[in-house]
């Protein structure tokens, strides 16, 4: 595949003033690895054509008005509430990592969430006195689905944020400071989503950094949409350490994920379909894919086709989040879906990562 075939950049959120700093960033789906990454396993992941939007303009007003509309968000923030807030996560989150507090009361709402990472990126060190900024987030990604939704957001909000007050961010600086809010999220984040969404194309990610590798044209993949599930990464890495796995379980999905990309860079279709079958094995021993997605994986194998869920899952109700499909023509995985009630859609690579444009 190269740039060529590449969708051309959606348009973000619109804003009345004549000067906007637009920018575009990509979510995720990890392939194989999920859990493992965080300890110390490799973890295979990629970007993909759905994105997060961030438009930045100056205000008349200091500090910072946040508009999120899918999330109701239409707030304003002094520069002192934005440093305050992030002092406040940072605070619950220290609580939590010395077991002194739970992970669901680190992040209190979506609201103070996106402040929280501003305030504690050093934005408000470059606002002036006498101008603010109007930020406004748009996805078309779906929140709380596996598509790294919060990393690709917080990307798009600082990267347009610092472009627009003249100090644009490295790539590795924006990883960085969006990894910073991941961990208030997910506990111990290991940093895969952020570095994926920033940096686009096909990761091979190991302990906080990437190699990137070759993606040939994708045919007959597909991302499947059971549905938010109830518990959060958070709780799903919680519930999964607390059951004390042995480190040889973790070498198994490093064996899985190697398999599973040599598969893919080779086109290799039936060895990518028992790489895929095998890793879903090893997340069910874990715990975290739902009855009801089981069954559902179960008949896309019946049909001669493979599937594993595409992040933390879940470990309580029928929901599991995105499934990546792999095997069977488009026909046939629409049709499996139409009888649980989920969405489908081809799965299709970003290899841009972050965009701006005027």
């Amino acid at each position: 595949m190269t740039a060529s075939d590449i969708v051309a950049p959606v348009a973000g959120p619109t804003s009345s003033n004549k000067h906007s700093t637009r920018v575009r960033v990509p979510g995720k789906v990890i392939l194989s690895g999920e859990h493992a990454v965080i300890y110390g396993a490799p973890a295979l992941a990629c970007a993909i054509q759905m994105y997060a939007f961030a438009a930045v303009t100056t205000s008349s007003a200091s500090g910072v008005r946040l508009k999120v509309p899918e999330f109701g968000i239409d707030q304003s923030f002094s520069v002192l509430q934005l440093f305050q807030l992030a002092q406040q996560t940072q605070s619950r989150h220290r609580q939590y990592l010395t077991a002194s507090g739970l992970l669901s009361n680190v992040v209190l709402n979506p609201t103070e969430f996106f402040a929280a990472a501003l305030g504690a990126s050093g934005l408000v060190t470059l606002l002036s006195d006498q101008h603010g900024l109007v930020i406004e987030l748009s996805l078309d990604l779906i929140a709380g689905g596996g598509m790294g939704s919060s990393a690709a957001l917080v990307a798009a909000m600082l990267a347009a944020s610092f472009k627009h007050v003249g100090e644009p961010l490295t790539p590795a600086e924006l990883v960085l400071k969006t990894t910073q809010s991941e961990h208030w999220q997910h506990g111990r984040s290991s940093g895969v989503d952020p570095y994926v969404c920033v940096m686009g194309g096909l990761q091979q990610y190991h302990k906080g950094y990437g190699e990137r590798h070759v993606i040939k044209q994708l045919t007959q993949y597909f991302l499947v949409t059971t549905g938010k599930p109830k518990s959060s990464t958070g709780e799903c890495v919680d519930a999964v350490k607390q059951q004390g796995f042995p480190n040889t379980l973790w070498q198994e999905f490093s064996i899985v994920q190697e398999n599973l990309r040599t598969a893919l860079q080779l086109n290799q279709s039936m060895k990518m379909c028992n790489a895929v079958k095998a890793n879903h094995q090893l997340l069910k021993q874990i715990g975290v894919v739902p009855t009801l997605v089981c069954e559902f994986i179960d008949n896309i194998e019946a049909q001669g086709g493979a599937a594993k869920i595409c992040g933390a899952g879940s470990v309580v109700g029928d929901l599991g989040g995105l499934v990546f499909v792999v095997g069977l023509n488009q026909a046939l995985i629409e049709q499996l879906c139409l009888n649980y009630g989920y969405g489908v859609q081809a799965m299709c690579p970003d290899l841009q990562g972050v965009v701006y444009f005027e």
